[in-house]
């Protein structure tokens, strides 16, 4: 007789675990946009001891410290005083803006409108913000020629990227000085970005731009590269910028929780030591020859973009009105 076995509870069966799959190209861009690698961990030497080159360098021409003339000129702009010349609205004021300014609500909207409400003719030059430098100074060539045959002489302002093209299109067509009365930069990586060098040359960021730039900003990312110390050399020791243009630039710097870029300030302060706005040194804005205004308290946004009352000093429009002034009395 056989003998049944007593019934035994089983355990529920073990699921099997999905194979792990690859996150997805969007997931790995949002972890990898929340911030820069600890500086300890990054490997590789990055631009250590490029910031400032083309200072050490035989073109490193020194430029006249205009940042006492300029604060004065802040605070009579902040009381509402006039500071442009009369000859000011004799112009046209061609803005261009920098990386990715096609993208962000609001940039460059108060620089605009301060220089039309003081009555002058302003044009938002049509570049493309995540295009090439040159594809961008053939804009901005065309920009002066109409101007030139209606008769009229340019004041160029660009801001980040923006002020690298403005010097570019004289650089390529040095003839076209004849059309401009004057040239602001502001922030402009003129000698190079530190940030754009690590993320065109590091190999797992470089693969991150190259996949965003394309996809999510429909540009192209070649133009972060043209910002690496490396390109920008070999720019500027083949395309000097002319001598006797009134040029004035504005090199930032600023260690603050209250800003917005305050986790790319460290990382630069900590893996190189670097002052900086959070996207360049205050080294690098600086134009061979122009006149600089210095501020150590003042973030990249600052120039182009509005903030939150309480973090930040300044106003775009205030800013770019000071410096226009400056540019129009230099000789």
């Amino acid at each position: 007789m056989t003998q049944s076995l007593p019934d035994v509870a089983l355990p529920p069966p073990t699921p099997t675990p999905a194979p792990a799959r690859e996150s997805g190209a969007i997931a790995r861009l949002s972890r990898s946009l929340r911030g820069l690698p600890p500086a300890e961990r990054w490997w590789g030497p990055g631009c250590g001891g490029l910031a400032g080159w083309l200072q050490r360098s035989a073109q490193g021409l020194p430029g006249e410290d205009l940042t006492p003339r300029f604060k004065a000129l802040l605070t009579r702009v902040r009381e509402g005083e006039p500071v442009l010349p009369d000859a000011a609205k004799r112009h046209q004021y061609v803005l261009v803006r920098g990386m990715l300014g096609d993208e962000l609500p609001g940039y460059l909207l108060d620089n605009v409108q301060r220089l039309e409400r003081r009555g002058l003719d302003v044009l938002e030059a049509p570049v493309d913000t995540e295009g090439l430098i040159r594809d961008n100074v053939a804009v901005l060539r065309e920009a002066l020629l109409d101007a030139e045959h209606f008769g009229r002489s340019v004041v160029l302002v660009g801001h980040s990227k923006g002020g690298v093209e403005c010097t570019a299109t004289l650089a390529l067509h040095p003839e076209l000085r004849r059309v401009v009365r004057a040239v602001v930069t502001l922030q402009a990586p003129y000698g190079g970005s530190s940030l754009a060098h690590d993320l065109a040359t590091t190999p797992e960021m470089r693969r991150l731009i190259d996949f965003a730039f394309p996809l999510l900003f429909h540009g192209v990312s070649r133009s972060v590269e043209e910002l690496s110390y490396t390109s920008r050399m070999a720019f500027i020791r083949k395309h000097p910028y002319p001598a006797g243009i009134p040029t004035v630039s504005l090199a930032t710097s600023r260690l603050s929780r209250l800003s917005s870029l305050y986790p790319l300030q460290r990382y630069l302060r900590d893996r190189y030591g670097y002052a900086s706005d959070g996207l360049v040194t205050a080294l690098d804005a600086e134009v061979p020859g122009a006149g600089v205004v210095r501020l150590d308290d003042m973030d990249h946004a600052e120039g182009a973009l509005r903030a939150l009352p309480g973090f930040n000093r300044y106003h775009p429009g205030d800013v770019t009105e000071a410096m226009v002034a400056l540019a129009l009395d230099a000789r």
